[in-house]
């Protein structure tokens, strides 16, 4: 062997082997080995099963060695220069038991049982390895690892009855002995066990050294009763060993539970073991108690910690919470940093104790006379919820700078002793107190921030003004501004343009109506965006409320304008809004404002287009031609129009009104609490997940009744308005066509350079002047009159009338289809404000 270097199997340098291209093969000793991660190091002889492990007796696991009998050649002759009794394959040399006084074997066996319950083996009882046969029958067996008594050959007969009888019943605490020793002494040096289960077995070693001392004791007396003739009989022994019997039998059994669990699975392991093996037994539940004491204390910390800090400390991942967000972890996050709130950590099901799901059961009674406040966002959240919740609030004040305070004004309550905090962990129904207090006050504590120093309402109805389009001024001076652009395909659409004038339209707005200075901070980080599908596509592509038994088809592909693709999103969320204002949220806000802005400017051009009709009625020869195109831009107006009106002020301002009132309402709750603590019938958000709770029916309700859960209404009302644009598009180009707007504005000129240019009292100048102008509108009138009688003309004008009927049609029957149902009131009063004189349905349906 060459040290330090590998080896081969003809022992020659590396440097050959590498040189003929063999394969090296290393020593067991620089094999690799996978650890856990983030764990301190550790000998490799603590790991059992590392390769080349020749280290067993400081692992515990030297019974379990098939070769643990054999002695090198060099070391046996050194020992042993005359043959070893053990290695001789002739007859045998020594007396054997059986032919020996009763008395003697006793003192024998004695002796090697001694041994035996410190785990050592003597040459009579031995420790068999587990085997797994067959019987006679064909029936599988397995008999478990544990002392036995040697070969029937080698003890040299059948053992007197009373002796094997007292054996049997003792040899069973030697080989449990042996299996929580070798647990012990393994997990004991493997930190990824996790702290629960060290500390678990440094509990069990603590019983260990007990009943070693007890076993010293007994050693200690076998000597002595050999010096001063007072034998001890194996019988005395047993009765002596009795408690030690069974606390051993409890333990081996605590031993297999735990095997291969840590953290709150081992604690909800321990706990079944007690309460289905133990309810009644004094010794056992002792034992369980005792240990259970011992290795919840760390998992009762962590607890503490998360409810009173929100921080938990868990290397070892045995907390039924995982922080999964690294500036969670670290407390790195700034006033300006976006916090996905659900993203911060998570639950983990598996080290959930099981007290806090029976903790539900005992406190449904005593829970309203408890906190007779409680809202109904939060009564029917499990013990498991609200301690989950209570941290990530905890979490939540501490990033808002205000530090573990009561919104109470009282001072924190003094850290529990582990004694105390175990009790409190083990108890569910103390536990689930526990937590209903901390949750309570976390959620008071972070909700007084919310409505108070960071005003979420401010902020609130930030959305409401420019993704809800609240105010007027704001879409219209916007519009004048990116219309040109908004026209245009997406490719060809400035974006940073649009985002000027959106920042220029929104300075103005602030400047006639002062924000906050949260809102303020929105306002910096509002910015504009276009998106590569419109909305149908978007909410088909999300599969949201689609009721259509037949499946749909993405809408082919095709380049979108810029009106359709336009969208408002934030560069950040400043904390805590983000809370409030999740992602989830965001998008349902985006969704809003793509909906109505949509709706909205379509309603802008059909405006549009009857103010260029109006210059068409003081031609009163074109009344009759163009009865057909009015018409047609009466019904779409009417419908967009109603739709517009609908959304804004049958859906949004009630829902709004109501939140407003409600959070108006919290927010007085929060600055005059202790005038509110009798008030049980305010139906308003006391807690935070009340305050979510609120504001998500609120998008939940405006995103159903604005129609964007249901998509076959979305896609006909987008069939309807896609094809107003369009028809406002083709009367455009006809207006521009006819040069009506250039015929009138000449007019305008020469009538204004008349009345303004030097006076002359001359009456034939305006006589030829009014003349002339009768002239101009006739001749534009007779041209206009013409194209109004064109082929092409009139089926476009036949052709966009079928094709809207045919929409709106399909647009009414559906609405139709649920009228009357409660569910589907909003339906309803929609069908009712499109035809609130039978006008429409009497069109669509003449019969």
């Amino acid at each position: 062997m060459n040290d330090g270097t590998a080896s081969t199997e003809d022992d020659k340098p590396l440097i050959e082997f590498l040189q003929e291209h063999n394969q090296c093969k290393p020593r067991k000793t620089e094999s690799f080995q996978f650890v856990a991660a983030n764990t301190p190091h550790s000998p490799d002889w603590v790991y059992s099963t590392a390769e080349g492990v020749d280290r067993v007796f400081l692992g515990g696991s030297y019974l379990s060695e098939q070769g643990r009998h054999a002695l090198p050649l060099e070391m046996e002759q050194e020992l042993f220069p005359e043959p070893h009794p053990a290695s001789q394959k002739g007859g045998v040399t020594h007396q054997q038991l059986v032919e020996l006084p009763v008395d003697m074997q006793e003192q024998f066996l004695l002796d090697e049982l001694v041994g035996a319950m410190m785990g050592l083996e003597g040459q009579f009882l031995r420790f068999h390895s587990m085997e797994i046969g067959e019987t006679e029958e064909g029936e599988e067996y397995v008999e478990p690892a544990g002392f036995g008594f040697a070969s029937f050959s080698y003890i040299g007969g059948n053992l007197d009855s009373s002796l094997q009888s007292i054996l049997t019943r003792m040899l069973p605490l030697c080989s449990n002995y042996v299996h929580v020793n070798q647990y012990v002494s393994s997990c004991l040096g493997m930190y990824e066990c996790g702290i629960v289960t060290r500390t678990l077995c440094e509990a069990i070693n603590k019983l260990l050294r007990e009943y070693l001392e007890f076993v010293a004791n007994l050693n200690y007396l076998l000597r002595e009763a050999g010096t001063d003739d007072k034998n001890i009989s194996m019988s005395m022994v047993y009765v002596n060993s009795q408690p030690s019997i069974r606390t051993m039998a409890v333990l081996y059994q605590v031993v297999s539970t735990a095997r291969g669990k840590k953290g709150g699975e081992l604690l909800n392991a321990l706990q079944n073991l007690m309460s289905l093996h133990y309810v009644g037994d004094a010794k056992g539940s002792e034992v369980m108690s005792f240990l259970l004491m011992e290795c919840a204390a760390p998992y009762a910390r962590m607890m503490q910690s998360w409810l009173q800090r929100g921080k938990v400390h868990d290397p070892y991942s045995e907390f039924m919470i995982e922080v999964t967000d690294k500036r969670f972890r670290e407390s790195q996050v700034t006033f300006q940093q976006r916090m996905e709130w659900t993203d911060w950590c998570r639950v983990q099901d598996e080290h959930v104790l099981d007290s806090l799901y029976d903790a539900n059961d005992q406190m449904s009674s005593t829970r309203n006379a408890m906190f007779g406040d409680e809202s109904r966002a939060t009564s029917n959240m499990s013990a498991r919820d609200k301690a989950y919740t209570t941290g990530k609030y905890r979490r939540a004040i501490h990033f808002c700078d205000e530090g573990p305070i009561s919104s109470s004004g009282q001072e924190t309550k003094a850290e529990q002793t582990k004694e105390e905090e175990v009790n409190t962990l083990l108890n569910p129904l103390k536990l689930s107190r526990c937590i209903d207090h901390s949750y309570h006050d976390a959620s008071d504590t972070l909700l007084h921030l919310l409505m108070g120093k960071y005003d979420i309402l401010s902020s609130l109805r930030f959305m409401k003004k420019y993704f809800l389009l609240d105010q007027g001024d704001f879409f219209v001076n916007f519009l004048d501004g990116v219309e040109t652009e908004l026209h245009k395909e997406l490719p060809n659409v400035l974006q940073g343009r649009v985002q000027n004038w959106l920042t220029t339209t929104m300075a103005r707005s602030m400047e006639s109506n002062p924000q906050s200075s949260h809102s303020t901070q929105f306002a910096s980080s509002l910015r504009c965006c276009f998106l590569d599908r419109n909305v149908r596509d978007t909410l088909h592509d999300m599969g949201k409320g689609r009721k259509s038994s037949r499946s749909k088809k993405s809408s082919r592909a095709k380049v979108l304008a810029g009106f359709e693709a336009i969208a408002f999103e934030f560069k950040n969320v400043p904390f805590p809004a983000s809370l409030v204002l999740s992602p989830v949220q965001l998008r349902s806000y985006q969704l809003l404002f793509r909906q109505i802005f949509f709706a909205k400017y379509v309603e802008r051009q059909l405006v549009n287009m009857w103010s260029d009709h109006q210059l068409l009625k003081q031609m009163t020869a074109l009344r009759a031609a163009c009865s057909p195109t009015f018409s047609l831009r009466r019904r779409m107006l009417h419908f967009i129009q109603n739709f517009v009106y609908y959304m804004k002020f049958e859906v949004i301002e009630p829902h709004w009104r109501e939140l407003e009132s409600k959070l108006n309402a919290s927010k007085e709750y929060c600055l005059n609490r202790s005038k509110h603590d009798d008030s049980t019938e305010a139906n308003f958000p006391r807690t935070v997940d009340d305050l979510l709770n609120e504001h998500n029916q609120f998008l939940t309700r405006l995103f159903t009744q604005c129609l964007l859960s249901n998509y076959d209404l979305i896609e006909r009302a987008s069939k309807i308005m896609t094809t107003c644009l369009l028809f406002c598009t083709q009367i455009k180009f006809f207006m521009e066509s006819t040069k009506v707007h250039e015929t009138l504005e000449n007019t305008r000129i020469e009538r204004s350079m008349m009345r303004f240019g030097k006076k002359k009292k001359n009456s034939d100048r305006e006589t030829e002047f009014r003349a002339k102008r009768e002239e101009n509108i006739q001749r534009c009138s007779d041209r206009i009159l013409k194209e109004y009688r064109t082929e092409n003309y009139q089926h476009m004008i036949k052709k966009f009338d079928q094709v809207f009927t045919s929409h709106l049609a399909e647009f009414m029957k559906n609405l139709n289809s649920d009228y009357g149902q409660r569910s589907n009131s909003h339906l309803t009063n929609l069908f009712m404000q499109l035809d609130y004189n039978g006008f429409v349905s009497s069109s669509l349906y003449p019969e």
